[in-house]
């Protein structure tokens, strides 16, 4: 399109997950024009759960309702965060309903569900002529003209145009690649030394292993290993993730999810606890080993690069022991749509006087100025906090009182988020770059 058939804006979006899909809803539901380049030809997403706290599903309420709506659909609900010494020789099945767990960290009310069944309904919100399958970006070029569009160059040989580019293509980011280079460490994510075997376990054979405890979201906490619980509502089973502690080095980049044998999971945790074993005996038999990759090595000095910008996993990819990467990605969504729609809402301003481009750079300074230091913080907190939890961190150890501190002031800090006034934050930055 050109002239007066163009759009006031035209927003790629790089990457059809959840990130990608909340920021494409959030963009529509404020009437800026989006489309979303999936390398994939289908959209996948594992069979394994998500959760989201309340203050995440308060964000996604302000993206659009619509989303909230559809997690209402296939949600169940737990609350607070809790943890027990996983290698503790009782049976677990038989603590009493007052005292089920070894800490707790309240007040929390987490949103549980199925990440395949979320994302077919985020997608659902979203008009299919706007999703466009099988287009790995290969490059993105400035055209002479400052105020041009970008332009997207596609590996099937397609290109497209853009006023500008949010990529929330994930861990192994292509775009933030072509934005710094292979040579550049921080182009790359890297691995954390801990591997995943996540699985759903059929509710009776959870019930079997841990009782009411089967119920509930709980840590399980270990030497060199620990695991994580909760129930899945909608499939009526445990959504169990064991993640277990690993000296060498990944050994297949390209790769980051890999067969896995169920019988070192069994070895990893035969210290633990009856219950606990039990439970990973359960798991399926057939499992991926999950590389554990973040970005907390090599840190972006920013995630803002012009007319192109880095949201999600793409900017601040973590391990999920705050299991907060999804919800850092829904808070990027939120900061971007309220910019992108201050940007449109100025379209007279910008018009007159030519300053399109500038106006979205300055949007995307002003969102980089709100999210770099929490996003990053959260990659590090997480990287410590799956260290506390398999007793790795000499400063803490096995000291369940010096554990609950610790992880209650890190929680605290992922949760209690004050989104509204990083909005105000946000839209103040952005007039402040603009001097109106």
């Amino acid at each position: 399109m050109n002239g007066t058939n163009r759009p006031p804006l035209n927003i790629a979006i790089i990457g059809a997950g959840i990130v990608g899909a909340h920021v494409a809803i959030g963009l529509v539901h404020r009437n800026i024009h989006v489309t979303i380049y999936e390398q994939s030809s289908q959209i996948k997403e594992i069979g394994a759960g998500i959760a989201f706290p309340t203050p995440i599903v308060d964000c996604m309420t302000a993206l659009d309702p619509a989303i909230t709506e559809q997690l209402q659909k296939i949600s169940g609900v737990f609350e607070n965060l809790n943890a027990i010494n996983g290698c503790s020789d009782e049976d677990l099945k038989l603590r009493p309903a007052d005292k089920l767990f070894d800490v707790v960290v309240k007040p929390f009310t987490y949103h549980s569900t199925h990440r395949a069944q979320l994302l077919d309904g985020l997608l659902a919100l979203i008009p299919p002529e706007h999703i466009k399958m099988g287009k790995r970006l290969e490059a993105i070029t400035h055209k002479e003209d400052d105020e041009e569009p970008l332009l997207l160059q596609f590996s099937d040989g397609t290109t497209a145009e853009a006023d500008a580019v949010i990529a929330c293509d994930g861990i192994k980011s292509q775009v933030r690649r072509i934005l710094l280079g292979n040579d550049d460490p921080a182009a790359l994510p890297h691995y954390s030394y801990t591997s995943a075997y996540r699985g759903l376990v059929p509710m009776e054979k959870a019930e079997a292993a841990l009782g009411k405890l089967s119920k509930e979201s709980v840590s399980y906490l270990g030497r060199g290993a620990s695991l994580f619980t909760y129930p899945i509502v909608s499939k009526n089973a445990l959504n169990t993730v064991a993640f277990v502690h690993d000296e060498g080095e990944w050994p297949d980049f390209k790769h980051l999810t890999i067969p896995g044998k169920k019988e070192d999971v069994v070895a990893a945790f035969s210290h633990f606890g009856p219950s606990v074993r039990d439970l990973v005996a359960a798991l399926p038999e057939e499992l991926n080993r999950w590389a554990m990759f973040d970005t907390f090595d090599h840190p972006l000095s920013t995630f803002a690069y012009g007319r192109v910008v880095l949201a999600g996993d793409a900017a601040h990819a973590s391990t999920p022991h705050h299991g907060a990467g999804a919800g850092m990605g829904i808070e990027d969504a939120l900061v971007m749509a309220t910019l992108l729609k201050k940007v449109a809402d100025t379209r007279g301003l910008y018009e007159r006087s030519g300053a399109k481009n500038r106006a979205l750079e300055a949007a995307f300074k002003a969102y980089d100025s709100v999210r770099r230091e929490r996003g990053q913080w959260v990659v590090s907190s997480s990287r410590f906090a799956g260290n506390s939890a398999q007793g790795r961190n000499p400063g803490i150890g096995s000291d369940p009182t010096l554990y609950t501190r610790d992880i209650t002031e890190r929680m605290n800090k992922v949760f209690s988020y004050d989104w509204k006034s990083s909005l105000v934050q946000a839209i103040d930055e952005y007039e402040r770059q603009l001097g109106v």
